[in-house]
């Protein structure tokens, strides 16, 4: 992983992971000259920046006495063309950063494997009701994803010496449901699983894009991977040696923000 590679840079938001607390006063600063506010509730809000490009920033706002707001959070977005459907099994959020994070547990439908994913639009909660049948755009951020020119590449890498699992071109395994000490996200001492997957499939569109406010450019690829799911998969271009093309496979562990699709 490149220090100068976040989740911000992903999708064009210049930042400074080796002096985040700088990094972030200035995405804060330049968010509020092109946000809008929603409010959350009587105590708080987000001044959220929506860009063309389909990069999204939310900012957290907390409101004081006075009427003061307080920053309390950031966190990147990413409006695609991904689909998938899932069935709603609860709420998954840790009440710490509610209502501004919001983490869903579900399912793909038709079938039993689970996935956690983080609300990129906390406004959209109440329709994330457990056992609701919703079709959902998933953004999918790696800090080090695989890149492979086709199938045969892909599974001639996998081929290794002492390498023993073989991993199907359009895997889905919940990582942030998995312990460290298994190979998954969730660190040993966690009790709540994360928004977290690893997974691969084709790439069946790809883009580079600019992020007008944000300033930089960025990856965009939408891969097909298990049961015919598609997800906007959003790469710092610093973080591949290899650019992707329509039929390469992507592979990595990423984390899942998604929203309803329109």
């Amino acid at each position: 992983m490149q220090a100068d590679v976040s989740h911000f840079t992903m999708v064009g938001f210049a930042f400074d992971a080796t002096d985040q607390q700088t990094a972030l006063r200035r995405l804060v600063v330049q968010a509020q000259k092109a946000c809008h506010l929603v409010e959350l509730d009587a105590e708080h809000a987000d001044c959220v920046v929506t860009d063309p490009s389909g990069a999204e920033l939310y900012v957290a706002l907390r409101r004081k006495s006075g009427g003061a707001a307080e920053f309390v959070t950031l966190n990147p977005g990413f409006s695609g063309e991904g689909r998938t459907t899932i069935e709603v099994q609860g709420d998954n959020t840790d009440p710490e950063w509610a209502p501004f994070e919001i983490s869903v547990a579900g399912r793909f439908a038709g079938q039993e494997t689970p996935l956690i994913v983080d609300l990129a639009d906390p406004t959209q909660a109440a329709r994330f009701k457990p056992g609701s049948r919703l079709t959902i755009d998933i953004a999918a951020f790696s800090y080090a994803p695989n890149v492979y020119a086709d199938e045969a590449a892909y599974y001639a890498a996998q081929k290794a010496p002492g390498q023993k699992v073989r991993m199907a071109a359009d895997f889905f395994v919940p990582s942030g449901m998995l312990f460290e000490k298994m190979g998954g996200a969730l660190a040993d001492s966690d009790k709540r699983p994360t928004a977290y997957a690893d997974f691969a499939g084709k790439v069946l569109k790809t883009a580079i894009r600019t992020n007008g406010v944000g300033g930089e450019s960025f990856r965009w690829a939408l891969v097909e991977t298990y049961d015919h799911a598609t997800i906007d998969v959003v790469i710092d271009p610093k973080s591949i040696p290899q650019e992707p093309k329509v039929g390469s496979i992507i592979s990595g562990r990423f984390w899942l923000s998604a929203r309803i699709a329109p």
